[in-house]
């Protein structure tokens, strides 16, 4: 049974490596998983579309999974996840109607404030800095946050099957951003029932395929939610000797798309 992998030509080119170990579980899983870029696909659309079971989005773009959803062929993430693992405001505005504490967003601050400034679309800490130190004027929406000082750490809840696999927390390492790919400190995070319960809470109205969802720990160890990284990748769990991830991926796509 065949299904599509698409990426971004950039992401792709980082990816590299990422995308092999896919096609080979995607084999081992009899599933003849293809490569195609979404520049490409853009222009010329996917040929013998119709043979495709399922398409792996990895291009952050949730009318991508739109597009093959309304052709009947099943997106993993489903679109709701894309929207809200590439639009923070749209993540905030979920956990504020689920009665989930979040960052403040700021509208209005003064220039002696300590103020976090990021791309409400962005992923793995890039462009993110204090208020002073950014370009506010990128032709992006960016979002103002009170800087918050009583943190540990961050806790990423690898999600697959809206089950939780694993959880690392990462530290930041002399900056304010705590990302791994930025130099952030990591280590498995051992979280208790009450923690369970509170990120099972927040995910429970959502179908969550595989994807990251973060938690900011504060000193007090209350779990602040930060953002849904929707092309999560795995390169921590490799590091601490825990990445079973993309088998399990693989295998939840089987199970869930008739006929693979």
């Amino acid at each position: 049974m065949k299904g599509l992998l698409l990426y971004n030509q950039e992401d792709y080119e980082r990816n590299k490596d990422y995308v092999h170990w896919l096609q080979e579980e995607a084999e081992e899983n009899r599933i003849d998983l293809q490569l195609a870029l979404k520049e490409e696909f853009l222009i010329e659309g996917v040929p013998r579309a119709a043979n495709y079971r399922f398409v792996i989005n990895r291009t952050r773009s949730y009318e991508i999974s739109l597009m093959f959803q309304l052709n009947n062929i099943r997106a993993f993430n489903h679109p709701e996840i894309t929207l809200l693992g590439n639009n923070k405001l749209a993540a905030y505005l979920y956990a504020k109607n689920k009665g989930i504490q979040y960052p403040e967003i700021l509208v209005s601050w003064s220039q002696g404030e300590k103020i976090i400034s990021k791309p409400n679309d962005g992923h793995g800490g890039q462009g993110v800095g204090l208020l002073r130190d950014v370009n506010l004027y990128d032709g992006n929406i960016r979002l103002q946050q009170a800087f918050m000082e009583d943190l540990i750490g961050d806790i990423r809840f690898y999600i697959l099957n809206n089950k939780i696999i694993h959880a690392v927390l990462r530290r930041a390492s002399n900056k304010i951003i705590s990302n791994f790919s930025q130099g952030g400190e990591i280590s498995l995070y051992d979280y208790n029932a009450h923690e369970k319960a509170y990120v099972e809470a927040f995910i429970k109205d959502l179908v969550i395929d595989y994807a990251g969802v973060d938690f900011l720990l504060t000193k007090d160890k209350k779990l602040v939610f930060n953002e849904i990284e929707d092309v999560v990748g795995s390169r921590m769990l490799s590091k601490l000797g825990v990445n079973n991830t993309t088998k399990l991926f693989l295998q939840h796509i089987k199970a869930t798309v008739p006929g693979t």
